[in-house]
């Protein structure tokens, strides 16, 4: 089964290097290596292309992540794509791990795995937690609250991807999510690797931290995508829920970033659903005491 792997890039000359590292690291490699430069402004296309004749780099105009995505599947020749953003690495066994879970379940037409965050510090790397997934018989409830897994750690059928439209460009960040969702609407079966084969880079430049539009998005899927498939008599609390850890994970972006609503957004979170997620309350007394802290200090 052949893979092409398809990787967006956005001025990401200083990160692109080591995902094209990890990539080509993988036994076995892939078939093929598409970097979608989506005009950059920096070196991100000289770097690339410094790798050689082992990765293909298509320089385009930028149109944003989800519209360069859709281009490199177009472009692939794999019957199966593998997506890393520009940012993020691979452990070396991934896309293997991966085709073997398919292989396990041949019905299936996309695999996703879990995730490690993780902080580069002058060079080194700074493993933090694990983001779980859960197994293909809990998708769906999953996906009915949030994202669940990124692009980074997918593998899908070329086919399958195409036949439901590629990722929809209306969407400047949280596109993946709609797409797992109309998949999942449509029939599409999962597996997935419950290890942390994806490497998610956390930094202050990441598209994912915009967080207050992220959480827009997330509201307008959940209406469209999600809502129409709860029972009527459970709408209300489910979409209480949802929304609820949509704003936790607002405020926890909003933090990392410095922005100054986290607090308010993690104490709206609670407020909406005070029984799901109770560490957040101890994360809450946490941003109160730093608050205070900064306060006291100035």
């Amino acid at each position: 089964m052949s893979i092409s792997v398809v990787i967006p890039a956005y001025n990401a000359a200083g990160f692109i290097a080591q995902t094209l590292e990890s990539v080509l690291a993988q036994t076995p490699p892939p078939d093929e290596v598409l970097v979608i430069d989506d005009g950059s402004t920096d070196a991100t296309a000289e770097v690339a292309e410094g790798f050689g004749a082992q990765v293909r780099v298509i320089r385009r105009p930028r149109a944003r992540q989800a519209a360069a995505r859709n281009f490199g599947v177009q472009e692939a020749a794999g019957e199966w794509v593998a997506f890393v953003d520009a940012d993020d690495l691979w452990e070396p066994d991934k896309l293997a791990r991966q085709m073997e879970a398919l292989a396990r379940s041949p019905v299936a037409s996309l695999c996703y795995t879990a995730r490690r965050e993780f902080v580069e510090h002058g060079g080194a790397i700074e493993r933090l937690n694990i983001v779980p997934v859960p197994p293909p018989e809990g998708i769906r409830e999953a996906l009915f609250r949030n994202t669940t897994f990124l692009p980074s750690s997918v593998v899908i059928q070329r086919a399958a991807f195409l036949a439901a439209g590629g990722f929809d460009t209306e969407f400047k960040i949280v596109e993946d999510w709609d797409l797992w969702l109309r998949l999942l609407h449509s029939g599409v079966a999962f597996a997935a690797c419950p290890e942390p084969l994806l490497l998610y880079r956390i930094h202050p430049d990441s598209v994912s931290h915009d967080a207050m539009l992220a959480l827009a998005e997330a509201k307008d899927i959940y209406r469209r995508r999600v809502l129409p498939y709860v029972p009527r008599g459970k709408r209300w609390f489910a979409r209480q829920r949802s929304q609820s850890g949509q704003e936790a994970a607002a405020a926890f972006a909003l933090r990392r970033v410095g922005g100054s609503r986290y607090l308010s957004m993690m104490a709206v979170s609670i407020l909406r659903d005070p029984f799901c997620q109770p560490h957040r309350y101890k994360v809450l007394a946490h941003m109160v005491y730093t608050r205070l802290r900064q306060a006291v200090a100035r």
